[in-house]
């Protein structure tokens, strides 16, 4: 049997993708998620496997009237859903690949990467990427509504997708450290998973004193 490739696999559930996984009682569960990503007014925010834009309007309604969001899926078809959440001009949602992230360095406050990790083919790389384009002492976030163990089930019945899964506790501190991001936190439970982490800031010493 042909195995689906993994772009085909969300190119083809795009459309359909808020309607079947986030009916009202997820929702609300996101809402609170969303509450934990501390999200400030007037950051820039980088939205990271976007998917269909989900995130995006709970993030411009906490970022106010400033800010910016910039959303972004290897999935053209999910890009294409996304741009239709943007409502403030400030904002860009476009197709992109994480291990080439098309932005210049130390430029957002907060990166958010929600139900997207597992899927990406070089965590080293992708971490990498990431820590160049936010900004020294920016808060990195990955995210999903289900634990480690449970995400790795659900998974486990698309072909596509099916050895996708999030790094143990060890390993995931091990990349993000690696890329020059200490982790502050892992909540792995049932219905949650949520790494928080920050990007070192490198101190000069000055030694003309």
């Amino acid at each position: 049997m042909k195995t689906e490739r993994k772009s085909d696999f969300f190119d083809s559930r795009a459309a359909n993708w808020e309607e079947t996984c986030y009916p009202p009682d997820v929702r609300a569960r996101l809402e609170e998620l969303v509450e934990e990503f501390g999200v400030k007014q007037g950051e820039n925010i980088l939205d990271i496997g976007t998917g269909p834009g989900v995130l995006i309007p709970y993030l411009r309604d906490r970022l106010g009237q400033n800010g910016r969001v910039c959303a972004f899926d290897f999935s053209m078809e999910m890009a294409r859903q996304a741009i239709r959440k943007l409502k403030n001009k400030a904002d860009a949602a476009l197709q992109a690949d994480v291990h080439h992230i098309p932005f210049k360095d130390a430029t957002f406050d907060r990166a958010i990467c929600f139900a997207a990790f597992p899927h990406f083919s070089d965590p080293h790389k992708a971490l990498r990427e990431i820590a160049r384009a936010v900004r020294p002492g920016a808060t990195v976030i990955v995210a999903h509504l289900l634990s480690r163990e449970e995400l790795a089930e659900h998974h486990a019945r698309h072909s596509s997708v099916k050895r996708d899964v999030l790094p143990e506790a060890p390993q995931m501190r091990s990349l993000f450290s690696s890329a020059g991001l200490s982790i502050s936190e892992i909540i792995d439970r049932p219905g949650r998973y949520l790494a928080r982490a920050s990007k070192e800031i490198k101190l000069v010493n000055d030694l003309s004193c």
